[in-house]
């Protein structure tokens, strides 16, 4: 396949609205026409628009901003001075506010350009001040499709680029038709892959990217066609699941095991209980003080509001949620109104949390969480919840999938054993000072052969781990306090988050860093050396692509 085709070089074409060529985006592509390298992600293909009616999606978030702001202060005064005439001025105004508003998303659209080719996805905005964000594909942690309630409304959807970074390292493009996002996905998901083969303008071996939308997922063509019954059936599913109906089926969460969870959730309950207390306190007082009305009602409302609010946000975390493993990794899909996918391969995730609450105990219910470098979504609702909340055969699937081996005999049972025995029953290093009481029997770090375990918690059962070839850095953390109690904190980090094995004796620290400091210097370095990205003076210089042979060569 000939580079000097950026169509053909594209495992599958970008979707979205065709832009003209100016004179830049010519200047790039002829560049790479005759044979240069391109300078950015993105120079090789045709840039394109979001979805026309965008404006009326993001136009709303200006109006609905500026009536917060001049009502927030003013709703007790505004309610006492109502009358027809001031609302239809008000109405009048907000009319205004909703022409400009949409205007000023049209130019914003106007300007706003994205384009996918082998070398990454960049987004090009701005009219005064030019904005341009790049995701090589190199740094493509994981594509996520989102659905708020308005644009699910109108068919349509907004593709998140995760970038492996700091805080808030995404890509957004939004917004485009649900189907040519689920295209897009595809094509943005086959770029990344080719990252990891080292190919060069083509697809990966064993992928899809070159197939045709419609293709994926559907059944082979030696299948025997599905009665009429089961065909209705097989589009509904796809209509209520957002097409994540192929691939393995790892995880599926009715919504009566959503609704009993939160039910045994005893933050949750403590929540809406003391909020619902703090607004009946707060109403009795301002009509004690300022006697009924209308206004302290009014002034009240955003505070009860918010209850509701909170316990609807809980139970869309887990609405609908369904995970299935494929060749790109994990897909999930949740949400009730505001609907997302999200895509996690395993090979980039660098640690694994699980969490089981006291009262889920007895059906043995557990959350699980990853992270992921370069995804800050670990909220309830976010990427980084692989299962909110599933049996003991959900949690083995998915970790059967997304899990680098423990080194034990049964690693399915050790987990299980860690999340359900008492700490003090479970061998591993624990702080000998006997004033930590709390945390000498709730709170022990455990050394597997493939991982390093730290199991915490007094009323939710904790359960840290981290593969033992995704270390990155170690800390030990001293001080005259440490010295007199005869220990030391050793802060174990991947990238993204910071494990503290805290109050330890200071002879199994030292060991036990000592130990890991080999694993962070070897095992990752070596055992993944084929597919890490080298630097471009290194890869092309004589002998490059020669591995050192022994523990003191250079990377």
């Amino acid at each position: 396949m000939s580079r000097d085709d950026p169509r053909a070089a594209r495992p599958e074409d970008p979707v979205g609205t065709p832009v003209g060529d100016d004179p830049e985006a010519v200047v790039e592509r002829g560049a790479s026409a005759a044979g240069d390298t391109p300078v950015e992600p993105g120079a090789t293909a045709e840039r394109r628009r979001t979805h026309p009616i965008t404006p009326l999606v993001t136009g709303w978030k200006i109006v609905v901003g500026i009536i917060a702001v001049l009502t927030a202060q003013n709703i007790a005064r505004l309610a006492d001075d109502f009358t027809l005439q001031r609302a239809l001025i008000g109405l009048g105004i907000v009319a205004a506010a909703v022409v400009v508003a949409i205007g000023l998303s049209a130019v914003s659209w106007w300007y706003t350009t994205y384009a996918v080719d082998d070398a990454g996805v960049s987004l090009h905005s701005g009219m005064i001040s030019r904005s341009r964000e790049f995701a090589p594909r190199a740094r493509i942690e994981s594509v996520s499709v989102e659905r708020p309630l308005l644009a699910r409304l109108l068919g349509l959807a907004k593709v998140r680029v995760e970038v492996a970074g700091g805080g808030e390292s995404y890509l957004d493009i939004e917004y485009i038709r649900s189907a040519d996002a689920e295209q897009l996905r595809r094509g943005i998901l086959g770029v990344a892959a080719l990252a990891g083969t080292g190919t060069e303008g083509g697809a990966p071996a064993g992928g899809d990217a070159g197939l045709p939308p419609s293709a994926e997922g559907l059944p082979a063509a030696d299948a025997p066609a599905p009665a009429d019954g089961d065909a209705i059936g097989h589009r509904l599913d796809d209509l209520l699941h957002d097409g994540v109906t192929d691939g393995e089926l790892i995880a599926r969460i009715p919504t009566g095991r959503l609704v009993h969870s939160l039910l045994r959730d005893m933050g949750f309950l403590l929540g809406v209980v003391m909020s619902v207390l703090g607004v009946v306190v707060a109403i009795s007082l301002a009509i004690w003080q300022e006697g009924f009305s209308f206004a302290v009602i009014i002034a009240l409302l955003p505070t009860a509001i918010a209850i509701p609010k909170y316990v609807f946000g809980r139970i869309e975390s887990g609405w609908g949620f369904v995970s299935r493993i494929s060749e790109r990794g994990l897909r999930m899909r949740r949400g009730l109104a505001n609907t997302r996918t999200d895509n996690i391969a395993a090979g980039r995730i660098q640690r694994f949390e699980l969490r089981r609450p006291l009262l889920r105990r007895g059906p043995g219910w557990t959350a699980a969480g990853v992270t992921v470098a370069g995804i800050e979504d670990s909220d309830e609702d976010g990427a980084a919840s692989v299962l909110p909340v599933g049996t003991a055969e959900e949690l083995r699937a998915t970790l059967g999938h997304l899990a680098a081996p423990l080194g034990t005999a049964d690693d399915a049972a050790t987990i299980e054993r860690m999340l359900t025995a008492p700490a003090r029953d479970i061998d591993g290093l624990r702080t000998s000072v006997r004033a930590f009481w709390i945390d000498r029997r709730t709170r022990v770090s455990v050394l597997l052969p493939g991982a390093l375990v730290q199991r915490s918690g007094i009323l939710t059962r904790r359960l840290e781990i981290i593969p033992r070839e995704r270390i990155q850095e170690l800390t030990v953390q001293d001080g005259p306090l440490a010295r007199r109690l005869g220990v030391l904190d050793l802060e174990v980090a991947v990238a993204g988050e910071t494990m503290t094995l805290g109050e330890l004796p200071r002879r199994d620290v030292l060991a036990l860093h000592a130990l890991l400091a080999r694993d962070a210097a070897t095992l990752r370095r070596y055992r993944d050396r084929e597919h890490w990205p080298r630097p471009a003076l290194v890869a092309g210089a004589p002998g490059a692509g020669t591995a050192p042979t022994s523990a003191g060569g250079a990377l």
